[in-house]
């Protein structure tokens, strides 16, 4: 499934809550997989302005509160990418370091699985695969902020600074 006007990027198993039995670290019981994400423009629904570490917290308590929520990103304006194969669908998660001023800047924030035949988010060992995830929080996996950048117009990698992603 994908979703949108949430203004926020996340990742969830899909479940009938208080129907069928669910296990968060193996998928078991998922019907499914949906995807949402934010948009370039679009304010954090946390609050416009909201520092990276406000948002690490807010995106802690939505997955602590939502068992099937398997990641949140609150911070990031940007999009996602699906690529479709007989094999899997892979999403990948890009934000923008700032949106105040135009620039080609792109963070990879996350990238996560679906096996071909499976109802759920790609897992080895209890941990969604693949972690780390740049932003946000992650059940089961790790968060490791690096602002690695991409400057889509030449290819180049920097460290991104930007005191300030969204006005």
């Amino acid at each position: 499934m994908i979703a949108g006007d949430t203004h926020a990027n996340w990742v969830s198993d899909l479940v009938w809550l208080d129907h069928s039995p669910y296990d968060p670290a193996t998928g078991a019981g998922s019907i499914g997989v949906e995807f949402g994400g934010t948009a370039v423009s679009s304010p954090s629904p946390a609050g416009q302005n909201i520092s990276i570490a406000a948002s690490v917290n807010a995106s802690a308590w939505l997955v602590g509160a939502n068992s099937e929520l398997q990641w949140s990103e609150l911070y990031y304006r940007g999009y996602f990418e699906l690529h479709i194969t007989q094999a899997d669908v892979q999403a990948k998660y890009f934000g923008m370091p700032t949106i105040v001023n135009r620039n080609p800047g792109e963070i990879s924030l996350a990238n996560f699985t679906v096996l071909n035949g499976e109802n759920r988010l790609q897992r080895f060992n209890g941990t969604v695969v693949p972690a780390p995830v740049e932003n946000g929080y992650v059940k089961f996996g790790q968060v490791r902020q690096t602002n690695i950048t991409n400057s889509t117009d030449t290819g180049a990698y920097y460290i991104s600074n930007e005191p300030v992603e969204d006005l």
